[in-house]
C-alpha cells in the first residue's frame, strides 16, 4: 500500500475576487479535489482531508498527508461459468483454455468469482499505480478551472482559461517539490506574494508551515477565521475607550469584510450628530449596505454618532483614512437627508397614480393594478380571520404598500422598500397599524428575520 508521508499545497493567485463569491468557491474547490483525488486512486477508501483557505487574492488547498503513489487498480474480466469451464474431475475445459488464451495468461492465473448469477471464471488484471507527482500534474489544472462561478472572464484570448478573475500565479508543491503543470500561460512554481501594499511581491515557499509564516510576515492572514477574530477583537478594543458604546454586530457584513481584506484593521470614525434626526434604518443602511461600516449604538440602544470601518492595512498613522471615510459618509448622509426631505413633499396616497408608470409584469399590468388587487384580496382575507381586524385599515395598508417604489429614497436604497413606506406613513400621521403593516410587509426575508 502506498505510504502517506508527503504534504500537498496549492495556491491560485488572482486579482481580487468579489467577497460574496469566496466561500462558495472555496467549498467547490474542496469538493472537486476530494472527488478527483478519490477517482484518481490517491485515496482509499476515504478521501484525503483538505484544509481550505482564502483571501481576496488567493484560493488555497492544503493536504498534510498524501500517498506517494496511486493505489493499484484491479479490473476483473468475466469468463464462462465454472460448471462449463471445468469438467467433473476439475480439469479445465476448452472454454477455460480459450478464455485464458484470450486474456494472454495461463489457465492457472484465472480465478473463480461469485456473481449474482453464480460462480464464474474470471481474470483479474492488476495495474500498478503511477507516482503521485504525475497524477497531480493532470488533476490540478482541471480542478482549478472546474471551480464554478456565477460569471467568468478570459484574459488570454477566448481560447485561453476562463475564471472569475485573471490568474496571476500558481503555487503547487508536493513534498516540497514543484509539480510541473500550468493554467493557461501561468506555470506552477514555488513563489507566493504578500499584501499588495505592505508585503513583498515575490516570496519563495518550502512547505505549508513556511508558507503560512511567510504570508504572516508580509501582512497576509491566511485563515479567514483568524481575520474574523482580529476584526472582532480590535473593534472591542476601539470601543473600550468609548464608555457605554457597543457595535451593532452583523454576521453578513462581518463575512464580507473577512473576504475583502488580507490584513483587516478596524478604525473608529465619527459623524455629525445632526444626522441622527434621520431614521435609524436609513443611517444603518447607508453605513452597512453602501459603505461596509458597522454602526455603533449607545447603552440605551439608540444610535451613536460613530461608525467602524475596516481597512486592509496595518494602521492609519496619519488618520488620513479615517478622515476620508468620514468625508464619504457625510456626503452619503447628506444625500439621504435630501431624499428624505424631498419625498415628504408628496404623500403616499398621492403616489398611487405614479404607480401606473411602473410595470409590475407585462401581462399583469402596472404596480397600480397590483395594488388594487392586493387591497381587494387583503379585504377578503380580513373577513376570514377570527379576530376580525379593521378591514378598512387592512385594505388601505395593502393599497399603499408599494407606493414607496416611487420615492427617491427607495430608488437610491432599494433594500429599504417597504421600510421607507412604513416610515413615511408614520410621518404623515396615518394610523400606526397601517404604518406597521407597510413597514413589515416584506418580512420575513430570511430564517433569522422577525415575523411581520
Amino acid at each position: 500500500m502506498p505510504s502517506k508521508e508527503k504534504e500537498f499545497l496549492l495556491e491560485v493567485g488572482t486579482e481580487e475576487i468579489p467577497a460574496w463569491m469566496m466561500e462558495p468557491a472555496l467549498e467547490d474547490l474542496r469538493q472537486i479535489l476530494e472527488t478527483d483525488f478519490a477517482s484518481s486512486r490517491l485515496s482509499d477508501p476515504e478521501p484525503p482531508v483538505f484544509q481550505i483557505y482564502g483571501t481576496p487574492r488567493r484560493l488555497v488547498a492544503y493536504c498534510p498527508s498524501l500517498t506517494s503513489r496511486q493505489f493499484d487498480s484491479k479490473y476483473p474480466t468475466q469468463g464462462p461459468p465454472k460448471r462449463v469451464a471445468y469438467d467433473e474431475q476439475g480439469r479445465p475445459t476448452a472454454a477455460a483454455i480459450q478464455f485464458a488464451a484470450k486474456m494472454g495468461v495461463p489457465v492457472e492465473q484465472l480465478e473463480v468469482v461469485l456473481t449474482g448469477k453464480g460462480e464464474y471464471l474470471a481474470y483479474i488484471k492488476s495495474t500498478p499505480g503511477r507516482p503521485t507527482e504525475e497524477v497531480l500534474a493532470e488533476i490540478v489544472p482541471k480542478a482549478v478551472l472546474g471551480i464554478m462561478f456565477p460569471r467568468t472572464m478570459y484574459w488570454e484570448g477566448k481560447a485561453g482559461p476562463h475564471f472569475i478573475r485573471p490568474i496571476r500565479s500558481l503555487l503547487v508543491l508536493y513534498g516540497g517539490r514543484v509539480i510541473p503543470c500550468a493554467v493557461g500561460s501561468v506555470r506552477a512554481d514555488r513563489w507566493t506574494f504578500g499584501h499588495r501594499r505592505l508585503g513583498k511581491p515575490r516570496l519563495p515557499v518550502r512547505d505549508f508551515a513556511d508558507y503560512r509564516d511567510t504570508l504572516r510576515n508580509n501582512f497576509v492572514l491566511l485563515d479567514p477565521q483568524e481575520r474574523r477574530a482580529r476584526i472582532v477583537e480590535q473593534i472591542q478594543g476601539l470601543l473600550a475607550s468609548e464608555p457605554g458604546f457597543r457595535w451593532k454586530q452583523n454576521e453578513e457584513l462581518l463575512d464580507t469584510l473577512v473576504y475583502l481584506t488580507e490584513y483587516p484593521t478596524p478604525l473608529l470614525g465619527a459623524f455629525d450628530p445632526a444626522f441622527l434626526a434621520l431614521p435609524e434604518e436609513v443611517l444603518i443602511t447607508v453605513m452597512r449596505g453602501h459603505q461596509k461600516y458597522f454602526a455603533v449604538e449607545q447603552a440605551n440602544g439608540t444610535l451613536a454618532p460613530r461608525f467602524i470601518a475596516v481597512m486592509n492595512l496595518d494602521a492609519d498613522r496619519t488618520e488620513a483614512i479615517r478622515h476620508g471615510n468620514e468625508r464619504v459618509l457625510r456626503a452619503r448622509f447628506n444625500d439621504a437627508r435630501f431624499f428624505w426631505e424631498t419625498d415628504a413633499k408628496i404623500r403616499l396616497e398621492d403616489r398611487l397614480e405614479m404607480l401606473k408608470h411602473i410595470t409590475f409584469q407585462s401581462k399583469l399590468g402596472s404596480y397600480y393594478d397590483k395594488a388594487q388587487r392586493m387591497s381587494k384580496l387583503a379585504g377578503l382575507l380580513a373577513n376570514r380571520i377570527e379576530q376580525q381586524p379593521n378591514r378598512a385599515a387592512v385594505e388601505k395598508a395593502a393599497l399603499l404598500a408599494k407606493c414607496d417604489l416611487t420615492t427617491q429614497l427607495v430608488k437610491e436604497f432599494t433594500e429599504l422598500q417597504g421600510v421607507v413606506g412604513g416610515l413615511y406613513a408614520r410621518r404623515e400621521g396615518l394610523p400606526e397599524e397601517i404604518a406597521t403593516a407597510i413597514y413589515d410587509h416584506y418580512k420575513p426575508q430570511s430564517m433569522e428575520d422577525s415575523s411581520p
